[in-house]
This record gives structure tokens, C-alpha cells and sequence, in this order.
């Protein structure tokens, strides 16, 4: 989409400007607001005078003949009235004539009297006689502050043969366009006499210099309120010479030197932007001072005339018009803001122009101490010149010779050329032509030149002074101003009258040639595109077909009658503006979108005229805040009355053109025009178009009704109407700009409330409602709406219900407020909804202040598929999410009046006399309309709520269908709504659902203790075990085989926990990170092993390991095995227990743990290790029969004991050999006894027979001591004695 094209030829080339974010889905207001920010950005980027005037030479001048594009218009003569030509005609010696445009007063020197006169009306006739000396010198400036009263507002310097007189000046503005003055003797003056005073100048802050035809030397005139010890109030200051000649008059010997050898001053001029004062003498030298802020004057820079015309010579070469008795007639500052490196503008006698350069590299003005012209701008080549070729750009006599000359920011040239036949003066005028520069640099052009409109004018008499009477901009394209700025004026005097002189506006141009252009107005008009652009064109067009400019500002013979020019212009801007034009992809796989649209020039100059009519007002804040006497702040407009209307009503012009061309203007009558399209691109045009256009009109007519509300609102009592807005609103309404009221939200959402305070003061005052109401629809409808009508009505219902004490008229008046509200619930701001709320809560209107925030979030949300709010959650678009944002504001209103209603409820009884309380009544109630609502996303806000709250077990009794989608969605993030869902399926007995639940959350990323997930996995495997519904039984057991995984994982996690944290050999701050890092989450068991329990050596739990991992590896498992004896042995030896005990004691313990796995706990590895361990470590200590008994203590049969025994026994194995095998025998006979011991206990008769307990075997037993005896080993007494029992009682 384009903002606003730079303009260029009727056909359209180099017109657009690229929008530098995409206006394609913006809504009409907002688009138009974009455009109307870009078109204003653009025209302040004005290229500044050092872009335009570059180094070099330049003399293009566009120097018109005809009158219909003349730049300038002389616009009024006022003659020097008679009574001032009777006291001229009575001077003796000495007359001189100038202006001060400053309060429209012309004046007149005769000798010692000078006379002043309103110029324009020949009035206010001003007389001071009051000293005796000639006056050689007159200007009016501005006083220091804080020296005069408040009434003085200028002061009158008139410098005489003797001395320099300071008068005061009262200047009132009066109805004829002038003011009224007063003058005031200050008694202010100091001695001049000798200095033949002839400058005066001042700055803007009341300094003030001057200067004489006796020397060179630059004088200040300093005066303050009071005088001092050693000081009057004014005094003389010589900046130049610090003799004491500087304190006393002058005297000159003139028979010393001729008056040519004499150099003086001629000029100062003061740039009060870089505090610096220039001065021009006789003999064309330059000098610059920079003042200070102590009200020194410190010289910087001297140029002379030889360096001057060196510069000159190294830029230009030789001309005939830089000679060396060319003179430099007049010097002129360049403000700051119009150039940073030009400073200077000096005019020649032979009408050149030499712009200077006197700033550092670093531009710091302060510390320049040299000047250097860095372009010559040449006179035009006289037009009447038969070949313009013979005259080089740098010879034109045009200008020569030049009187005087003045050149006026930011850039108007004004050239007096004397008349060689005395038939008067003919001033030269020049100006930029900045519409046409602004095209330039929009097309990018690298290098721009200084294209200036001129022409001569002949005064017909001899010129004076020129003078300003309306400013130019100082800075940018003076069309985008010319809505909101008047046309420059400038008053030019002469001997006989004083000439106005008007810069003519482009629709003035425009509009003159369609009237009287030499060649017919589709020429004339077809030139003006060619020269301005098409946007500026057809804003021109449009402008004088809307009526500016309608009236002829001549007598030209009447050849077009004025609704003929608008009715050309309204053709022009129709025929001349083109058409829209969809840029075309190079790249394929682009498709082409409305961003990528050229707009016609009708689009464009329609941007143009709505960005320059709201120009002035735009940015600016409504209101200003005042202080009236005694410190009251007041609140006025910033923006004048008149201002707003004359906007509104070029606006309104605007909006009846359109409205009354509808259908003849492509893109306002879209259906019409897509009917002719060709092909997809052209459509895209045509839709890009219409989008701008409509979105332009629409913005229009919302700025009228704006302004017509703003002047309606101060019609009203302003400060009692701010006074009650909210803290917020009042903070607001003091900073909200035109702007953000036309375009956005929140303006118009802070009009409303305006309004409403409009309303509620004209009830206060006893009006109604209707009334006023209707009177402000009719001014500005949309800010006054049909649903604020109803909304204002409900609020009187609510009123009435506050103040009633009938309950039954009280609840109907309170029901039928919530049935107005509801009526309007799309369009009710926030800011009344909670005002309305608040009002319910306190009327105890419960159900008000339930429903009718529910009301207003679904009239919020119309339109919008309920299931968006699912799984994913609410969209994040900009727009789904400021309706997000206000459905949760009225949500949060109805909590608050739930904690209300609570809150009362709490503080009383829930029965009285067996009936439910007046307060739980109302409790019971709203939380009813709260549960009964089918906004799901309420329903949602509303359980996150309670959750925050600390409430969430009340959604375990809440039978919604939204609650267990909330749980399930909530607990995939949220560990306590996690909790919430495995507790809602088991209060329902769905105990599969709970198990499935718990056992996720153990296995998700949630913080939780290695406690809590023991927990847990306990739960859940209870869960398993409950009655399973059909269907589901092998579902649960196999959830239930994979909890008892992880429950033996998280046992065996939890087991390490403990030993890391009783480990000494552990440093603090590593045991932390270890137990961190176990706690966190449930670890492989192949991690547990390698870095914990193996790194750490924490047998015990390496064999725990292995029996959950259902590892056989009998090499490490015998591994750890022997070191966990070594371990405990060792440890026992530090801790200062018998290591036996200490082995004993883990044999037991973990022949329980382990007896379900005899390869973990393997008797066939262990019995050796333990009878090795004995006889090697713990030999003669302790019981002889500690292993044994160990063992059978832990669980290993007694047969499965005597096996491996005997296979040692007879193996003769290091270290049993020999007679050390007796242990074995001795450990064997032990085991035989228990065993039989135990048999004894538990035997019975059947059949006669004994039946041995304990599954004792006599035979094998005593087959195997048998052989023991016989083996040579000394077996001792005991074996025998064991054969011979049992032979007795089983073998008989």
C-alpha cells in the first residue's frame, strides 16, 4: 500500500512511496491514520539548504512573464498620508523612512521629530519631539526581560548626532490589523556624539548594538531596571577598542583622512539560532562575533573583500560581476534550522548572491575562526536577450546595480536594481520553489539544485526598506502548510507608499491558470502536473474543486466564471490522476499483495488534503491546563475555536465532494468499477484503492464529529466535567491529542466517558436525560450513540434503585437497569461495566453482578468459534487478544463480587430459625448463576481462580462437563492440577483413570520429591489392586507390572538417597548436589549403578540393582560380595565392633532381602567367602559356628549347606587342606545337628513308622559324617557322637 507518493508526471513515474509496514488487514480507521502519520512524516523530510546548495555555481532561475503563474502578487498600495508629506516638506536637513511591520506602523524622520502612522489604514498617528538633535537612526526591537513592566513590549532605539535614546513601547493589538501604542520616556541614553550613528540591531533577548559613518567599531547599548553603586541604568560598551576613547565622544579630524579612506559600518544582522553577530563595513569586509551568555562579544572571524573574491575566483573562475570594486550590499543569517554549515548569505552590488560557510568540522560555531563561500548563486540571464547562449550564466547584468537587497529565511531574495532612466525602482523577487524541490528529493534524485520561482516588479519609486509582514515557513515545503499557515507578506516602502506584496499558494497558481493561462486549461494544467507531480497535481485539483481559492482574486476579463474553475478543477483531479497499478512479481512464488499496489493520484492527493487540512491540530493534546489567580487550575482548549471550525468546515467541503462524485471517482464506487476489470492484478488494484479511499472518508467524517464534540465539550463547565472522571481518565484526558481521539480506542473510549459526564452534569442540573442527549447526536452521532442513550438510561434506573428503600420497586428498577445494560452489552466500555458493577455489589444485586459481566464478555466474543478456547488455548492474533483481555476484565468483576458476596456470607449465620440466612441466600445464588454459565472460558478463568485461591478441592464437587477438560488440560503443566484430576477419578471410583494419572505424573517433568513419587507409585499400585470395570482388567495388571518396576526403581533410588547422605567420606556441598540430582526424576538403573552405587561402592545397592535389572552375572556379583565383606570388615574395625558380628549381621539382612533370587544371593559363592573370611580374618573370635548360623539365619536350607560343605571338604582346596578341613567337618556336623534338632520338632508316626520333620535325611546325613570319620581328619568326639544318635532313632 503507498502513504503518500512523492508526486511526478501525470502518468505516474517515481510517484509512490512505500508504506513501511503492511496496511492490508488495518481497519478503515487505522489505515487512514497511517497514511495521514506517513504523509506528514514524509513532508518533514524536507531536504535542507546545504543538501540543495552544494558546492559550485548555479543561476536556474524560473522567471515568469504571465501573470497567472507570477510567484508573488502586489496585493494592496497604502500611500504616505498628507500630513506626513507636510511635515517633510518642512525638513531643513535630514529625513529618512522606514517600517515596523512588527505593529503595522510605517515611519518618517524630519530632522529631530519622528513620526509614525498605521501604513495600512493611514490612522494612529504617532509624534516624538522631545529631544533637540537630528536623528540619524531608528529601530524597534524587543527589551530584555525583567527590565520594563509587563506593558512594555518593545522598545524604541533612536540614535541622533549626540546620542543613542532608549523609549519604552506599549503595543496593543487593535480590530484594523495594528496595534495601539504608547510611548514611554525610559530616561534611558547614552553619549554618541561624533559616532554619526547609522546601524542599530538587537537580539531576541533584548541586547542591543550599533554602529557609525566615523569608524568601524561595534558599540552596545546595555541598561538594566535599577541602577547600581558606580553605575547607571545604561551605559555605553565599545566591543572593539578598549581605549579610553571608547567611554568619551568621538571626535574626527576629518582634514587627517578623506570620508572614502573612512571604513564604518554599514550592516549588522544578529543569527540568534548560533548567538553570532555579523557585521558588513564600507569596504565589504565581513566580521563575525559570538555572543555570549555573560553578554560579552568575542570576535571570531574576519573575511575581506580580497579573500572574499579569492574564494570566488577558486569556484567560479573570473566574472565580470565579482570585480574589485563590486561592493557587498547586504548580509543575511541562515538560521540553524534552515542550513548547519551555510551561515552567511552576502548580496552584491551586482546582485549575486555568495553563500558563506563559517562553522568548524565539527560545526561548533563558537570556536570558527575562519569563512569561506561555498556557492555563488548568479543573476537570471535576461529574458529578453535574443540568444540567451551569447550571455554566460556568470556575466548577467540583470541585477546591476544592486541599491539594496534583503534575503529573508528561508530564502526569499529581495533585490532593489536602481533604474538607470529614474523611472523608479524594479525589485527582483526570488523564493524556492520548495513543492517542486520536495518532488525532487522524493524521487531520489542524488543531487538537487536550488529551483527558485521569481519576477520583477516595478515599483515605479524609489525603495526604502523592505520588511517582513507575514513570515514564510522557516523550513519544509510550503505547500503542505498552506491550509493551516497564511501566504508569506512582505511590505515593501518607497517614497511614495508603502507596497504589500503577497507570496501566491499553488491553488492560487493553480486556479489562475485554469482562468486565464495563455494556453487553455488542459495545457496550463497539464504543465502544472508535469512540474509538481501527480500527487500534488490532484491535490491542487482537488482543493480548488472543494472551493479553496474559488473566488478570482482579479478582474481578468472574466473569461471562466468561478463554478466553472471547480467544476475544471473537479475534472482535472478525476482525468489527471490515473490509475491504480498492482506491481508485478519478478519471483514466481511471490503472490502479489495489496502492499505491492500503486495507488492513483487521486488516492494520493486525497491523502494530501486530509493531512494537511488536520496538520495544524493533529499531534496537538485537546486540552491545557491553566493557572488562574489564587493557583486554581483552569482547562481550555489548545486549539482556538475558529481553528477547529475552519478544519471542520474544509473537511465538511471535502466530505459533500466526495459524497456528490461517489460515482464518478474510481475506488469510491467499487461494485461499479469491478465489473470492468480484466484480469487479478487489476482487481487487486481496484480493491487496494477502494480500501484507501474509503478508509480516507471514513477517517474524514469521524474528524468532524470529533471537532464537533470537542467544541460541544467546551461549551460545557470543562473543569467540573474533568473533575468527575476517574483518577486514571483525568490523568488521560490532560495528554490525549486529536490524533488518538480520530483513531484510536482508547480516545473514543475516553470520548464516551466524556460524554457521560456531559450527561450526568446536565442531570445534575436538572435536566433529562432525552434532551440532551438528542442534542448531542445530532452534533456528533458517534460519539453519542443509540446504545449510550440506553446506557445512560440504565444508569438513571440504577440511580433511582440506590435511593429507594421499597425492596420489591427497588429489585424491578435494578432488573430492568441489568435488562438496558444487557441490551447494549456489545458496546459498553470497561469503565462503566465496573462503575455498574460496583453499584450492583453494593445494592446486593448479585445477579447483576454476575450475569451482566457474562453478558458483555459473550457480546465481546461474538462471532468467534467457541472452540478455539480447546486444547490450544485462545488465539494470539492482536485483535482475538484484546478480546481476550476485556472478556478477563469482566470475569475479574464477577470474582470480585463473589469475594463479596463471600466475604458477607462469612460474617453470618448460614440458618436463622431453621431458613437459610438473607446472605447465604445470596451466596447460594450467585454462585448458581456461576455454575450454570456456558461460557467454557469463563468456566475456565473461574476454576484457575479458585485454584489460585487455594480453593481447588471445590472442583472436586463441581458435576460440569468443563471441569475434568480443565483438569486434564491444566495437569499436562500443573503438578497441583495434576493432583486435582487423580483425586477427581477416585472420588468417582474410576480408580484405573487415578492409577494412570499418578503414574504419569512420576514419570513427567514435575518437580517432585523422590518421597513424593514413592507416594505416588504406592497409590497407584493400590489403585491397580481395587475391582477393575470390564473390559479394563489386563489393562490394569499391566499398568500395575510396570508401577511395581518403577516402584522398585524409586526403592532402590530412595535406599541411595540415605546412604549418600550418611556417606562421611562425601563433602556437604557434593552430597547436595548428588541427593539434587536423585531427587529430581526417576533414574535408568544403569545410571543408578555406574555413578552412584558402584562410583560410591555401595554394594549392598549394586546387588539391589541387579536383582531389579535381573542381572546374572555371577563374576560381579562375586565381586561385590567380597568387597562388601572387605567394606564391612574395615568399617567395623573403625567403628570398634567385631568385624563378625558386622558381617553376620548383612548376611542376614540381606539373605531376606535377596532370598527370592538365589543368584543375587547365591549360597554356593557365599559359603566359601564366609568360612574363607573366618578362618583368615576372624580365626578363634567369636563363636565357632558364626557362619553357619549366619547362614541359616539369612534363609539358606540346611541341606542346601551340608552340600556345599562337603564339596568343599572333599575339593582339599586352599585354605581348607589338610587338617584345617576339620572347620568344615565341625560347620557340617553343626548344620546336621540344627537340622536334626529341628527334625525332632516336627516329627510324627504313621504306619508305624517315624516321619522326620524339616525334610531331615538320616541316610544322606550319616553316610556323609561317616565317610568325614574315615577320612583321616580328626573329627573329634562330636561327629561321633551325632552318627550314633541319629542311628539310634531313625536307623534302627
Amino acid at each position: 500500500m503507498i502513504g503518500r507518493p512523492a508526486g511526478g508526471s501525470a502518468g505516474g513515474a517515481g510517484d509512490t512511496q512505500q508504506v513501511s509496514q503492511s496496511m492490508e488487514h488495518l481497519g478503515p480507521i487505522p489505515r487512514a491514520a497511517k497514511i495521514v502519520n506517513e504523509n506528514l512524516m514524509a513532508e518533514k523530510r524536507y531536504p535542507d539548504l546545504d543538501t540543495i546548495v552544494s558546492q559550485g555555481q548555479s543561476s536556474d532561475y524560473d522567471l515568469t512573464q504571465g501573470a497567472a503563474w507570477a510567484p508573488f502578487k502586489k496585493v494592496n498600495t497604502h500611500h504616505i498620508p498628507d500630513a506626513i508629506f507636510e511635515q517633510y516638506n518642512q525638513a531643513q536637513c535630514h529625513t529618512m523612512m522606514g517600517l515596523f511591520t512588527e505593529i503595522g506602523y510605517a515611519w518618517m524622520t524630519v530632522d529631530n521629530r519622528l513620526y509614525m502612522w498605521e501604513y495600512a489604514t493611514g490612522n494612529g498617528f504617532q509624534g516624538y519631539e522631545a529631544q533637540p538633535n537630528t536623528i540619524t537612526a531608528a529601530r524597534l526591537l524587543k527589551p530584555r526581560p525583567d527590565v520594563f513592566n509587563e506593558k512594555i513590549n518593545y522598545v524604541l532605539i533612536i540614535g541622533t548626532s549626540v546620542e543613542v535614546i532608549l523609549l519604552g513601547i506599549s503595543a496593543t493589538p487593535n480590530h484594523r490589523n495594528a496595534h495601539d501604542i504608547t510611548i514611554y520616556d525610559a530616561k534611558m541614553s547614552v553619549n554618541t556624539k561624533g559616532l554619526d550613528i547609522s546601524v542599530i540591531e538587537g537580539t531576541k533577548n533584548g541586547r542591543i548594538f550599533f554602529g557609525g559613518r566615523s569608524d568601524n567599531e561595534i558599540y552596545e547599548f546595555t541598561y538594566k531596571g535599577q541602577e547600581g553603586w558606580f553605575s547607571g541604568r545604561c551605559a555605553k560598551l565599545c566591543h572593539t577598542s578598549q581605549s579610553i576613547t571608547s567611554f568619551t565622544p568621538k571626535i574626527t579630524l576629518s582634514f587627517l583622512s578623506g570620508a572614502k579612506d573612512t571604513e564604518y559600518v554599514v550592516e549588522m544582522v544578529v543569527d540568534d539560532s548560533r548567538s553570532l553577530l555579523y557585521i558588513l563595513s564600507s569596504k565589504s569586509n565581513i566580521r563575525a562575533f559570538h555572543m555570549t551568555q555573560d553578554n560579552v562579544l568575542v570576535p571570531r572571524i574576519t573575511y575581506s573583500w580580497p579573500q572574499i573574491r579569492s574564494s570566488v575566483g577558486v569556484l567560479v573562475g573570473e566574472s565580470r560581476l565579482i570585480q574589485s570594486n563590486t561592493m557587498i550590499v547586504a548580509i543575511s543569517p541562515v538560521p540553524v534550522e534552515v542550513a548547519r554549515r551555510t551561515h552567511l548569505i552576502a548580496t552584491t552590488s551586482t546582485g549575486c548572491r555568495l553563500f558563506m560557510s563559517a562553522a568548524s568540522s565539527d560545526y561548533v560555531y563558537e570556536s570558527a575562526s575562519s569563512m569561506q563561500v561555498v556557492h555563488i548563486r548568479f543573476p537570471p540571464v535576461p529574458t529578453n536577450a535574443q540568444n540567451m547562449r551569447e550571455i554566460p550564466i556568470n556575466q548577467s547584468p540583470v541585477l546591476t546595480p544592486t541599491r539594496r537587497a534583503r534575503i529573508i529565511a528561508p530564502g526569499y531574495f529581495f533585490c532593489i536594481v536602481e533604474s538607470q532612466d529614474r523611472d523608479g525602482d524594479s525589485l527582483f523577487i526570488s523564493a524556492p520553489d520548495t513543492a517542486r524541490l520536495a518532488l525532487l528529493a522524493d524521487q531520489g534524485h542524488s543531487r538537487l539544485q536550488l529551483c527558485e520561482n521569481s519576477s520583477f516588479l516595478n515599483l515605479e519609486s524609489r525603495a526604502e526598506a523592505i520588511e517582513i509582514v507575514c513570515p514564510p515557513p522557516l523550513i519544509g515545503n510550503e505547500a503542505s502548510v498552506q491550509f493551516d499557515t497564511p501566504p508569506a507578506e512582505f511590505a515593501v516602502l518607497t517614497n511614495t507608499g508603502v507596497q504589500i506584496i503577497k507570496r501566491r499558494r499553488l491553488v492560487e497558481i493553480f486556479s489562475a491558470a485554469i482562468r486565464y493561462g495563455a494556453h487553455g486549461p488542459d495545457a496550463e494544467v497539464r504543465k502544472f502536473f508535469d512540474t509538481y507531480g501527480r500527487a500534488e497535481g490532484c491535490f491542487t485539483a482537488l482543493a480548488v474543486a472543494c472551493g479553496v481559492d474559488a473566488g478570482a482574486p482579479e478582474n481578468r476579463g472574466g473569461r471562466i466564471t468561478d463554478q466553472e474553475v471547480c467544476d475544471l478543477a473537479r475534472k482535472f483531479y478525476i482525468d489527471f490522476g490515473g490509475k491504480p497499478r498492482a506491481e508485478s512479481s519478478y519471483d514466481g512464488a511471490k503472490v502479489t499483495t495489496l502492499d505491492n499496489v500503486r495507488l492513483s493520484g487521486r488516492h494520493e492527493g486525497l491523502a494530501l488534503y486530509v493531512s494537511r487540512v488536520v496538520r495544524s491540530i493533529w499531534r496537538e493534546p485537546i486540552i491545557k491546563e491553566n493557572k488562574a489567580p489564587g493557583g486554581i487550575t483552569i482547562h481550555k482548549s489548545t486549539i482556538s475555536t475558529a481553528t477547529l471550525e475552519t478544519v471542520q468546515e474544509q473537511l465538511q467541503r471535502l466530505a459533500k465532494f466526495l459524497l456528490d462524485n461517489k460515482s464518478f471517482i474510481e475506488g469510491l464506487s467499487a461494485p461499479t468499477s469491478m465489473s470492468v476489470v480484466q484480469n487479478r492484478m487489476e482487481e487487486l488494484a481496484l480493491i487496494a484503492e477502494h480500501k484507501g479511499m474509503h478508509a480516507l472518508q471514513h477517517l474524514t467524517a469521524g474528524i468532524i464529529e470529533g471537532i464537533s464534540f470537542v467544541l460541544a465539550l467546551f461549551e460545557q463547565p470543562v473543569d467540573e466535567i474533568i473533575l468527575g472522571l476517574t483518577e486514571e481518565h483525568r490523568v488521560h484526558v490532560k495528554k490525549i491529542t486529536y490524533e488518538e481521539l480520530f483513531t484510536s480506542p482508547t480516545g473514543m473510549e475516553l470520548a464516551k466517558e466524556l460524554v457521560q459526564g456531559i450527561v450526568n452534569k446536565s442531570i445534575a442540573s436538572g435536566g433529562d436525560v432525552d434532551s440532551i442527549t438528542t442534542a448531542l447526536r445530532r452534533r456528533c452521532g458517534s460519539f453519542c450513540s443509540a446504545d449510550d442513550v440506553i446506557v445512560f438510561k440504565a444508569i438513571e434506573h440504577m440511580k433511582k434503585a440506590r435511593d429507594e428503600v421499597d425492596p420489591e420497586l427497588k429489585i424491578r428498577l435494578l432488573r430492568e437497569s441489568l435488562r438496558l445494560f444487557e441490551e447494549t452489552a456489545s458496546s459498553l466500555s470497561m469503565d462503566n461495566l465496573r462503575e455498574t458493577v460496583s453499584e450492583f455489589i453494593y445494592c446486593e444485586f448479585y445477579q447483576g453482578a454476575v450475569l451482566l459481566p457474562l453478558t458483555v464478555a459473550k457480546a465481546t466474543d461474538k462471532g468467534i468459534d467457541p472452540s478455539m478456547y480447546g486444547n490450544e488455548g485462545p488465539p494470539e492474533s492482536a485483535s482475538q487478544a484484546e478480546i481476550n483481555r476485556k472478556k478477563k476484565m469482566c470475569y475479574q468483576l464477577i470474582f470480585e463480587a463473589l469475594d463479596r458476596v463471600d466475604d458477607a456470607a462469612r460474617w453470618e449465620p448460614e440458618t436463622q430459625d431453621g431458613q437459610p440466612s438473607h446472605q447465604t441466600q445470596l451466596r447460594t445464588e450467585a454462585w448458581e448463576y456461576v455454575y450454570r454459565s456456558d461460557d467454557e472460558q469463563f468456566q475456565n478463568e473461574l476454576y484457575d481462580w479458585l485454584c489460585s485461591r487455594g480453593q481447588g478441592h471445590q472442583l472436586l464437587d463441581i458435576n460440569s462437563p468443563y471441569v475434568l477438560d480443565y483438569l486434564k488440560r491444566k495437569a499436562v503443566e500443573s503438578l497441583g492440577h495434576a493432583e486435582l484430576l487423580w483425586q477427581w477419578y477416585a472420588k468417582r471410583e474410576e480408580y484405573f483413570n487415578a492409577a494412570q494419572v499418578l503414574y504419569r505424573l512420576v514419570r513427567g517433568d514435575f518437580d517432585l520429591s523422590l518421597e513424593q513419587r514413592l507416594e505416588y507409585l504406592s497409590r497407584a499400585r493400590g489403585f491397580c489392586s481395587s475391582q477393575a470395570p470390564a473390559g479394563t482388567r489386563q489393562r490394569m495388571t499391566d499398568l500395575c507390572h510396570s508401577i511395581q518396576e518403577e516402584l522398585d526403581v524409586a526403592v532402590i533410588q530412595d535406599e541411595l538417597v540415605k546412604r549418600i547422605r550418611d556417606d562421611l567420606r562425601i563433602s556437604e556441598n557434593k552430597k547436595e548436589a548428588l541427593v539434587s540430582a536423585i531427587n529430581k526424576q526417576l533414574i535408568g538403573l544403569t545410571e543408578l549403578y555406574n555413578n552412584y552405587a558402584e562410583k560410591y561402592e555401595y554394594m549392598d545397592i549394586c546387588l539391589a540393582i541387579f536383582q531389579s535389572a535381573d542381572y546374572r552375572g555371577p563374576l560381579e556379583i562375586r565381586k561385590c560380595w567380597e568387597t562388601l565383606l572387605a567394606q564391612t570388615h574395615q568399617r567395623a574395625i573403625e567403628e570398634g565392633r567385631l568385624p563378625w558380628e558386622a558381617v553376620s549381621e548383612i548376611i542376614r539382612r540381606l539373605g531376606h532381602r535377596f532370598s527370592l533370587s538365589e543368584y543375587i544371593f547365591p549360597p554356593t559363592e557365599l559359603v566359601p567367602l564366609l568360612e574363607t573370611y573366618a578362618l583368615t580374618k576372624q580365626r578363634n573370635i567369636g563363636p565357632r559356628t558364626w557362619v553357619m548360623d549366619s547362614l541359616l539365619d539369612a534363609g539358606v536350607p540346611h541341606d542346601v549347606l551340608l552340600r556345599i560343605l562337603d564339596d568343599m571338604f572333599w575339593r582339599n582346596e586352599e585354605p581348607f587342606q589338610g587338617n584345617t578341613r576339620k572347620i568344615l567337618v565341625l560347620d557340617a556336623a553343626w548344620v546336621a545337628d540344627k537340622w536334626y534338632s529341628e527334625s525332632l520338632k516336627g516329627r510324627s508316626y504313621a504306619g508305624g513308622r517315624t516321619t522326620m520333620g524339616a525334610g531331615f535325611k538320616p541316610e544322606a546325613v550319616v553316610q556323609m559324617l561317616e565317610l568325614y570319620l574315615r577320612s583321616g581328619v580328626d573329627c573329634g568326639p562330636e561327629v561321633e557322637r551325632l552318627v550314633s544318635d541319629i542311628r539310634r532313632r531313625f536307623m534302627v
